[in-house]
C-alpha cells in the first residue's frame, strides 16, 4: 500500500508541471493506483499515463455525444463515459478509457471485471492540446486491432473537427472521413449526426 500510495504522490507532483505523465509500473499498480485517483489513468506499453482532470468544455462535448447517441442509438446498444474502460488484447495489459464507449447488444467483461469491456462497437475520443499526439498516434492504432470495433471518432475541442474511422469490409482497411464545417454531418450507425449539435455550447477561441 505505501509503494501505491508513494506512485500516487508521484504522479499528482509531475502534474504540476507536466501535461502528460508517464510512468512504468506493473498492470497490478495500474489497476491499484487508478482507484485512488480521481481523474483518467491509462495503461500503454507498460506505463501508467495521465492528463489529470479533463477540462469543463471537455466534458460538455462528452456529455453531448452521450446524449446524441442515446435518442439516436436502438436500445439494444449502452453509451457510457469514460468510467469504463477496454482491453487491447494485442498488448499484454493495455487498457484504454475512450471518452464515449458504445456496446452493441450484451457487454463483454475482462475476467474478474465489470469495469473492462473486451466487445467495443464504438469509441470516441475528445482531443485537447494534451492529449491529441498520445490519443492519434499511440491510442488509434491500437483501437483497430479490436475486433468489435467499428468506428473510431476523434473530435477536436479547441476548433470545429471531427474525424471518423470506419471499418470496411476489407481486412485491416478503415474508412477515413474528416469534418470540418458545423454544417456538415457525420454518420455514426448510418444516422445523421450535426456537427452543430456534436459542439453545441461550445464557443471556440
Amino acid at each position: 500500500m505505501v509503494l501505491i500510495q508513494d506512485l500516487k504522490a508521484t504522479i499528482l507532483e509531475r502534474l504540476k508541471t507536466e501535461k502528460v505523465v508517464h510512468i512504468p509500473a506493473s498492470e497490478a499498480d495500474y489497476f491499484a493506483v487508478a482507484e485512488e485517483l480521481p481523474f483518467k489513468v491509462e495503461y500503454h506499453n507498460s506505463e501508467i499515463v495521465t492528463m489529470g482532470l479533463a477540462s469543463f468544455f471537455h466534458e460538455i462535448i462528452v456529455s453531448n455525444m452521450i446524449f446524441i447517441l442515446r435518442n439516436i442509438l436502438p436500445e439494444s446498444f449502452f453509451v457510457v463515459g469514460s468510467n469504463s474502460g477496454i482491453q487491447i488484447p494485442r498488448f499484454e495489459g493495455g487498457y484504454y478509457l475512450p471518452d464515449v464507449l458504445v456496446v452493441k447488444g450484451e457487454p463483454s467483461f475482462k475476467p474478474n471485471s465489470t469495469a473492462i469491456i473486451t466487445n467495443p462497437h464504438i469509441v470516441i475520443e475528445i482531443l485537447s492540446p494534451s492529449t491529441s499526439k498520445f490519443d492519434s498516434e499511440s491510442k488509434l492504432p491500437e483501437y483497430k486491432h479490436l475486433e468489435s470495433l467499428q468506428q473510431i471518432i476523434m473530435i477536436n475541442q479547441k476548433k470545429a473537427g471531427v474525424s471518423s474511422y470506419l471499418r470496411s469490409d476489407q481486412p485491416n482497411t478503415w474508412i477515413n472521413q474528416d469534418f470540418y464545417s458545423l454544417d456538415e454531418t457525420i454518420m455514426i450507425e448510418n444516422r445523421p449526426v450535426l456537427l452543430k449539435d456534436v459542439y453545441q455550447k461550445i464557443k471556440f477561441e
